[in-house]
Parts: structure tokens; C-alpha cells; sequence
């Protein structure tokens, strides 16, 4: 625990796997920072670990940090003392730890503690997991982990920052964790700076949404920004920096130099990402972010301020990947007029061909895009069938690929396929659901070298009432507005989406305080039905909450993605584009905001 009063200055160098492969090079060459975290972990890639993990014990970590540990870095890292600590461990912490030891080896540096934290995976207690009752599903009323009947691959308990801390006080460098909390490395490297205590809920809550703030990398500086066209240079963006102060509050900033954004609107987009309704959930402590505040602090920082904390629940999330049969994909393209008729004439050709389609779970024709008028070119007279299908026998699916095949010369007029054939082998596919388990569950423990330790959950807890969720409050005359004009949603507002497994959520936001007054009137949760159009099924339920200091308007859509990236049907199972396609509807905005100009 370092003895300075300053802040504790913490960099991200990944938000996904695969992310930012100079980042960490960059970070720690060019400083000054105390402490690097990383976010390799999704939900997606639990999934594929899990299989991997299936077919060799000795996987199931991630290897995005042996590549970013190059010679050179490993050496500015030991001669820096800069802390590093990362979730790619995921289901096999020790055998990624194993692995970097090896490699810093390779380089001949000695000096670097190495130490892994586990007790997220209770695959092992399944049996009391899956007792009626036991452990409730998050989303789904009724159901738990006992209807779960598909062969179980991982279950990971979400945990929070206190192995992450006991490893930093036994003195160690490198900390690898298997499924921690997104937000938990940076949490504990603040708690470990200040010596935190465990009922600091304020201050812990700031570093939580500290955490939040960067553990997605570049959607912080400019990556995934609906006000991309504003920012020059928004490509090979740097990665965003928290320093937290002794009071929980935060600045977020950029290196010097940096290509990229940090703005109020771009942490506005990463704030909202990915959140569940005014209160943040972890292990540790529960954030309210009703009053959160964002404002600029010079080029590329803001500072961030009003979060409040409470104890957190005595339950944490528990995820769930199922192994659940095999899928395939495959696209025809359809081009001109008649687009409507030649994707029935798909549609009705595999309902006849198909044979045993009892035996399929999904088996669906969607179309993407559509012809442009008059288009100037054949690609953009073009549009995309896609054909999507799930069964639990690889055989089912193989009749499907001679079906297509055999329909081949007698389609629709024009018709053509995916050259790479490959889309039609029938491939395993993993089911990830979310679950609630009392924390305790999760038996944390810390080793480093011959020595391992093990940590208590936090002492006091609180039984969670729920998320607030309510409608518009206030509904201004569309006149008091001035003339209105038909113009895409997005012309003068911003939105960020994002997902949590079968949930897909939004923020909106805008610039102006009259803007916000016509914003927070409009968009209630009927009028979010409308905008979804098509896509809204009556099963799903939408929550919303207000963040009157952002100017935002966030909804959280339960159920739209239909199970999620590992395994919907939809091709944007990650929700990236559920904002922007929200943006794109058009409404009757007032004119007198469109006379400001257009994002």
C-alpha cells in the first residue's frame, strides 16, 4: 500500500479478448501509472473456454496476455514496480499463472511476484446448486438452476475485489483471477492503495464506477461513440486512465499524444454501457448512479463525481454455460426488385425440403438490408438472407445442409450463396444463463509461490429491493416545443447499447437542458415500443430510469436478444447496433434543435 496521498493513477490496456495488443507496451513505456488492469471476459468467450476447457483441462485461460508481456515490456514493468492485474485467468487461473511465469523466465526477470486467484469456479457444487430453489435465475420469474438439464460446461460466481486485495498485500506484481467482476481489479487496487475498509461504501462505489468507466478500453476514448464524425484521428485509439482520489471521486483522461476522446460525451456513452438501472450490483458494495456527475477538466479528462454507495447483497451472479447442441449459419443474397416474394419463396422452399423439422430448436430466414432505389451499383441493389439453425444432433443439421445445397438451381431469380461451404458444417454451440447464489458460495482463495491464503466475503450485506424502474414523468405539450419536423431520433441524440446475456440496454442522452426537458417527455416506454417496431415481442419487459445530471434516458429491454451472443439467433447478439438503429428511426423532432446543427 503505497503511502502517498495523491491519487491512485490506474490504466486499461484490454476490454476484450484479443484487445489492444501494444496497449500494455504503450501504457507502461509512456506513464506515469501505478497499476494496469485488463478485461479479457465475456460472456461470449466463457463460452468457447468452456469448451475448450472440455477437450483440455490444462486450457480454458486466455492467452491475450502473454502476447501484450512481450521482453521489453516485462522489464519497463519490473524496473517500474507498476502493478499489473487482470481477469485471464477465467476458468483455469493456475495454468495461465504457470504459463507467464514460464515466459518472465524466458526473459530472465526473477524480481516479478506471481500470484492467482480462484473460488470463482463452483462447477464442483453443482449438486447443491441445482436443489429447487437454491439458485434463481436473474431474469426468468419461476425459474432456477434446477430446470437447467443440458450437460453443465462452467459455473463461475461473479466475484468481487477482496482476493484481488489479499494478493496485492502479499506483496505480489502480476495478479491473474479467474471471473472477477468487470470493475473489481481497479475497485481493489484503489482499496489496497488507501487501505480502504470494507464499509467505505462511497468511496468504494466510486472506484467501482471508476472501473466501469475503463474496463471497456476504447469505448471510453472514442470507440463506439455516436458522435464518432466529431472526433479526428478515431482510429487506433489510446486507452482510457482512472486516477481515483481518497474520496471515491475520479478523473478519467488519455496519454499525452493519444489518438482518440475523453469527453463528457464519450464517458456519458461508456457510463451507461452495458448497466442494468440506477443501481450498480457487485460483491462489494452497490452504486447509485442517480446523481452521477460528469464534468470537463481540460483536453481529454473529465472528472466524475456524485456516486453513493450501500452494503452489497449477500448473493452474487452466477453464470451458467450449458452445452446445448449444434448450430450453423449460411447466407444467400438476393438482389432488385421482388425482394419480399424471393424471401418467402426461401422460406417456403426450406419449410418443404427440410425433413424432421420437429427436430430443430431454431431454424429461421431473416433478412438484412435492403436495395437501395435506383441503386448505383449491384452491391447496393443487394440484400442478405440469413439462414440460422440449432438442433441438438449434428445429424439434423446435416439434412439441412443437402437441402440447401439441392435447392440450389432452382431458386428465385438471381439468387446466390456464400462461397465458403464451410458456413454449413454443423459446429457445437454453448448456452450461457444467468443465475443468483449466495456469495459464500464462492470460496476464495489467493496463492502465491507455496503459499495460499484464503478470504472472507464481505461481513455486512443487504437484501437488494430491485431496480427503480418508472415512465415519463412529465408531459409537455409537443407545442411548447415549437414546430416539429419528421428527422431520425439520432439527429440531435446520442445513445450507447450494449448486453447482459438475453438483455439488451440503451441510454440516450443530449447536449442541451431543453433538449433533456423534450427528451425525458417523449421517450417513455410505450413510445421505445413503437421505435422497436418490428422487433418488439410482447414477452419482453422494458425498465426505465432517469440520470437527470447526464441528460440521459436509459431503458433496459428484457429478453430481446433470445438468449444471447453464445447462442441467439440474432445476428447483433451483442446489442453494438441496438442504439444506432434507434437513433435511425425517425420521430418529429422540433426544428428549433435541428437549427443547431446535426451530431
Amino acid at each position: 500500500m503505497a503511502t502517498e496521498q495523491r491519487p491512485v493513477t490506474i490504466a486499461n490496456t484490454s476490454g476484450a479478448t484479443g484487445d489492444g495488443p501494444l496497449a500494455l507496451r504503450r501504457v507502461v513505456r509512456e506513464g506515469p501509472v501505478d497499476v494496469v488492469t485488463a478485461d479479457y471476459l465475456a460472456e461470449v468467450n466463457i463460452a468457447w473456454l468452456a469448451l475448450e476447457k472440455k477437450q483440455d483441462p490444462n486450457k480454458g485461460y486466455e492467452k491475450s496476455f502473454l502476447r501484450q508481456l512481450d521482453r521489453d515490456t516485462a522489464h519497463i514493468v519490473a524496473e517500474k514496480g507498476i502493478k499489473i492485474i487482470h481477469n485471464g485467468g477465467a476458468l483455469n487461473p493456475k495454468g495461465l499463472a504457470h504459463e507467464v511465469e514460464k515466459l518472465l523466465q524466458s526473459y530472465d526477470i526473477t524480481t516479478l511476484k506471481i500470484a492467482y486467484v480462484e473460488g470463482d469456479n463452483v462447477i464442483g457444487k453443482l449438486e447443491t446448486l441445482q436443489k429447487p430453489g437454491y439458485a434463481p435465475h436473474l431474469d426468468v420469474q419461476g425459474r432456477d438452476l434446477s430446470h437447467v438439464e443440458k450437460p453443465v460446461l462452467s459455473a463461475n460466481a461473479y466475484v468481487g475485489m477482496g482476493g484481488i486485495v489479499a494478493a496485492l498485500k502479499m506483496g505480489a506484481d502480476i495478479i491473474i483471477s479467474g471471473r472477477c467482476c468487470d470493475a473489481s481489479p481497479v475497485m481493489a487496487a484503489a482499496a489496497w492503495w488507501r487501505g480502504w475498509k470494507e464499509t467505505d461504501y462511497d468511496r468504494l462505489s466510486g472506484a467501482l464506477l471508476a472501473g466501469h468507466c475503463i474496463e471497456c478500453g476504447c469505448y471510453a476514448t472514442g470507440g463506439n461513440f455516436s458522435g464518432f464524425k466529431s472526433i479526428p484521428h478515431n482510429w487506433n485509439q489510446g486507452f482510457p486512465i482512472a486516477d481515483i482520489a481518497a474520496d471515491g471521486t475520479f478523473d478519467i483522461s488519455l496519454q499525452e499524444g493519444a489518438h482518440g476522446l475523453v469527453s463528457r460525451d464519450t464517458i456519458t456513452a461508456q457510463l451507461v454501457y452495458e448497466i442494468q438501472g440506477p443501481f450498480y450490483l457487485n460483491p462489494d458494495v452497490v452504486a447509485d448512479i442517480r446523481d452521477v456527475q460528469i464534468h470537463p477538466k481540460g483536453k481529454n479528462r473529465v472528472s466524475v463525481s456524485g456516486i453513493h454507495g450501500t452494503p452489497p447483497p449477500p448473493t452474487t451472479k452466477l453464470a451458467i454455460c450449458t452445452s446445448s447442441g449444434f448450430q450453423l449459419e449460411y447466407y444467400m443474397f438476393a438482389a432488385g426488385l421482388d425482394i419480399a416474394e424471393k424471401l418467402s419463396d426461401l422460406r417456403s422452399v426450406l419449410d418443404e425440403v427440410v425433413p424432421n423439422r420437429k427436430d430443430y430448436t431454431v431454424l429461421r430466414v431473416d433478412q438484412y438490408g435492403t436495395p437501395q432505389p435506383n441503386a448505383s451499383s449491384q452491391a447496393l441493389a443487394t440484400c442478405m438472407f440469413r439462414i440460422f439453425a440449432q438442433a441438438e444432433k449434428v445429424e439434423t443439421l446435416s439434412t439441412l445442409r443437402q437441402a440447401i445445397g439441392g435447392y440450389g438451381l432452382g431458386g428465385f431469380c438471381g439468387q446466390h450463396g456464400c462461397m465458403d461451404f464451410r458456413m454449413l458444417t454443423p459446429r457445437p454451440f454453448v448456452s450461457y444463463e444467468p443465475f443468483r447464489v449466495p456469495y459464500s458460495d464462492a470460496e476464495i482463495r489467493v496463492t502465491m509461490g507455496s503459499r495460499t491464503e484464503s478470504v472472507t466475503v464481505p461481513h455486512k450485506t443487504q437484501i437488494f429491493g430491485g431496480q427503480v424502474s418508472y415512465d415519463s414523468q412529465d408531459n409537455y405539450a409537443r407545442a411548447s416545443f415549437g414546430t416539429t419536423v419528421p428527422a431520425p431520433l439520432g439527429s440531435r441524440v446520442h445513445a450507447r447499447s450494449g448486453d447482459k446475456g438475453s438483455n439488451a440496454n440503451v441510454g440516450f442522452w443530449v447536449l442541451q437542458d431543453d433538449e433533456y426537458a423534450w427528451l425525458r417527455s417523449f421517450l417513455s416506454i410505450e413510445r421505445l415500443k413503437n421505435l422497436l417496431g418490428d422487433d418488439y415481442h410482447e414477452s419482453y419487459t422494458i425498465e426505465r430510469f432517469e440520470i437527470p445530471h447526464l441528460r440521459c434516458v436509459h431503458f433496459l429491454v428484457i429478453g430481446v436478444l433470445e438468449g444471447g451472443i453464445s447462442s441467439s439467433y440474432k445476428l447483433d447478439g451483442l446489442a453494438k447496433s441496438f442504439g444506432e438503429f434507434l437513433r435511425f428511426r425517425e420521430v418529429d423532432m422540433p426544428k428549433s434543435f435541428l437549427n443547431r446543427g446535426r451530431l
